[in-house]
């Protein structure tokens, strides 16, 4: 099974009784970041999904698309969960780099908490409509 491969499977499989086992997946000086996290190092990276399991209920990576080149594994991803009995999905994508030895040297997540979440959530959602409406070519 390619590095790439056996990434993916642990993500789409990812429990919160494996995450002592990022340590085979991401060197020690590994850099994840998302919206809402920037951090350095396995502890602080197993940290961001330790919290991400504690806050969601049934958190679910589901993997659409992949494509390597390289050092490079890009993925288009569906992240679903559910939070004060209502279902949330988050569509997002992934850059991974991998270093010499194999393992993650940088995760990087992207996608738009404004439009998934922040949209969705009671004033900010009047908010967000507001200024999008505001903000687009066609108002």
């Amino acid at each position: 099974m390619t590095r790439e491969q056996r990434y993916i499977d642990f993500f789409t499989h990812l429990k919160v009784e494996n995450l002592n086992e990022f340590d085979n997946y991401f060197a020690d000086d590994a850099r994840f970041k998302d919206p809402f996290n920037d951090v350095i190092g396995i502890e602080s990276i197993r940290k961001v999904f330790e919290h991400m399991f504690a806050t969601t209920e049934s958190p679910r990576f589901t993997i659409i698309h992949h494509a390597e080149n390289e050092d490079i594994l890009m993925l288009n991803w569906l992240f679903e969960f559910e939070k004060k009995q209502r279902k949330w999905q988050i569509e997002g994508s992934s850059r991974v780099r991998f270093n010499q030895s194999g393992l993650v040297s940088e995760h990087i997540d992207y996608w738009d908490p404004a439009e998934q979440i922040y949209s969705k959530v009671g004033i900010l959602k009047t908010l967000i409509n507001f200024l999008t409406k505001r903000l687009s070519a066609s108002s």
